[in-house]
């Protein structure tokens, strides 16, 4: 599945566990699923090209990682957000797409130190036509049940041989790990588990990889975190994914969204 992976550069630059097993989300042992069914997913682009998956939980607002804005949530000039795409390298009609007004990112993000608070909210120029095809996420901020089934979702490498520039969206089923179990499995790694993130992993390790970064993972059709990072794609190790009910994030999340999303 996914894994923090939008390019080979920024592997090197996010040695979490080491630099050639570290990685920015994708789908690995997932299936294929219609997008008509999942039309809150929506993927980022810088320029042409693809960066990391999102949700919309209001019509002008995006919740995706920080990391995904690559240090530039700034310089928004050519991000653009494409929604009802199946596939990568179908079109994007005009009213699918829309520029990027402001982006917000938690103000407690440490790119330098284990991803912590890896989430931001991008604030659309003009709301997305939830009458029409596209519909909304809600976020639960409550804590999950012990071994909860969870779905990930989005456009991330399939295998190891790398991101295939036209993927089809993909969904996996996947299991809540314990918060003790996720820090005793990475705990080797240069990235450490904080009270920000939880980690999930698959039946035949079924997991998040390259391109997946960003995209929501629900429970009972709630978003309850974001593909953040993890180490190597169906490797055995749980993905690490942005805890949206942590305290803090919560805080930052009502706050934010309550003053510009609607």
């Amino acid at each position: 599945m996914f894994k923090l992976l939008y390019g080979l550069a920024l592997l090197q630059l996010l040695d979490g566990c080491s630099s050639s097993t570290l990685q920015l989300s994708k789908i690995f042992g997932g299936k294929t699923t219609p997008v008509d069914k999942q039309s809150f997913l929506v993927n980022l682009r810088r320029g042409f090209f693809f960066r990391c998956g999102g949700a919309l939980i209001s019509p002008s607002c995006v919740l995706t990682a920080a990391h995904c804005l690559e240090g530039r949530h700034q310089k928004l000039w050519d991000l653009t957000i494409h929604a009802q795409q199946q596939c990568l390298g179908d079109p994007s009609p005009p009213e699918h797409v829309r520029k990027v007004w402001h982006v917000g990112v938690s103000p407690h993000y440490s790119p330098q130190r284990d991803l912590d608070s890896d989430v931001a909210v991008i604030r659309l120029s003009r709301p997305f036509d939830i009458a029409g095809n596209a519909s909304l996420v809600k976020i639960d901020f409550n804590d999950m049940p012990r071994q909860a089934n969870l779905t990930v979702m989005g456009w991330g490498a399939i295998n190891n041989q790398g991101h295939n520039p036209n993927q089809c969206l993909q969904a996996a089923q996947v299991e809540l790990v314990s918060q003790k179990q996720c820090i005793k499995s990475l705990k080797w790694g240069q990235r450490k588990v904080t009270n920000n993130m939880f980690c999930a992993l698959g039946k035949n390790d079924r997991d998040a990889c390259q391109g997946d970064s960003g995209g929501p993972i629900i429970h009972a059709g709630r978003t309850v975190g974001i593909v953040s990072w993890g180490c190597g794609c169906g490797s055995g190790y749980p993905g690490v994914y942005t805890r949206l009910g942590s305290p803090s994030i919560t805080y930052w999340l009502k706050t934010f969204t309550e003053r510009h999303c609607w």
